[in-house]
């Protein structure tokens, strides 16, 4: 019963959103892995809802909602906090509960010049390993640090990458971590992208993804997305597919 109220309250707070008016256009960092190198503009509040199903051989997982919370607390520099609401399915092992909860921030450190020079950022955030229901509970903090950045190809098309590292949860090993992201303006609501990305941890194989989707800009704050994809290489064949809702206000 307690869960159920958390995940309830969870719910509800995600989606209750009065909109206001904003200047400039929302960029959001959902649904691709890829994180835009831009941060919130100061003293708004963004909010990036999710839902996602993944398939791994023998394992299903729902993550209903996935939320980021992102708060411009002045010019280029950004706060968040991150939680899921996590279902899983393995061998008839059932988990239900929120994931650990992890915090953390964004800098815009550089605007773009033509083509050549990119907007560049630096991401980074950890995840707190008692901030959870018991049965996701991690081992370890688990520490992040992304370079961002994002050339302007053209007024519609613009391409983005990113690298870092990550220390895993449960054994404090370091993965490393790359993505890379073009995307395309059909109109001035609607963006198509295509990615790929992937992690990497020392004598293991690299386990790299692809995927596709759409946003589509209903105003300057609200943009709904799409997105699919799969493993590729080594052997690596979980799919995986996300449905969200994001907000400014």
């Amino acid at each position: 019963m307690k869960i159920f109220y958390r995940s309830f309250t969870f719910l509800m707070l995600t989606f209750y959103f009065p909109f206001m008016a904003s200047a400039q256009q929302m960029q959001t960092d959902r649904p691709n892995e890829t994180e835009s190198p831009n941060a919130v503009t100061s003293h708004h509040l963004q909010v990036e809802n999710g839902f996602s199903f993944e398939r791994q051989q023998n394992e299903k997982t729902y993550e209903i909602p996935q939320v980021v919370m992102r708060y411009g607390i002045f010019k280029n520099t950004e706060i968040r906090v991150e939680s899921v609401l996590k279902i899983s399915d393995q061998n008839q092992q059932h988990g239900f509960g929120i994931m650990p909860v992890i915090v953390g921030f964004k800098y815009h450190i550089l605007d773009h010049k033509g083509v050549a020079i990119p907007d560049i950022g630096i991401l980074g955030r950890v995840s707190i390993p008692w901030m959870a229901d018991k049965v996701f509970k991690d081992k370890y903090y688990s520490p992040e640090i992304r370079l961002l950045a994002q050339h302007t190809l053209s007024k519609t098309t613009h391409l983005g990458y990113n690298a870092g590292v990550h220390w895993l949860s449960q054994s404090a090993d370091p993965e490393y971590i790359y993505s890379i992201s073009a995307d395309h303006s059909l109109s001035q609501k609607l963006k198509l992208f295509v990615e790929t990305f992937g992690t990497a941890v020392s004598q293991h194989h690299a386990q790299n993804s692809a995927d596709v989707g759409v946003l589509f800009l209903s105003n300057k704050n609200l943009q709904f997305d799409f997105m699919a994809g799969t493993g590729i290489m080594n052997g690596y064949n979980n799919k995986f597919a996300e449905l969200g809702v994001s907000f400014r206000i």
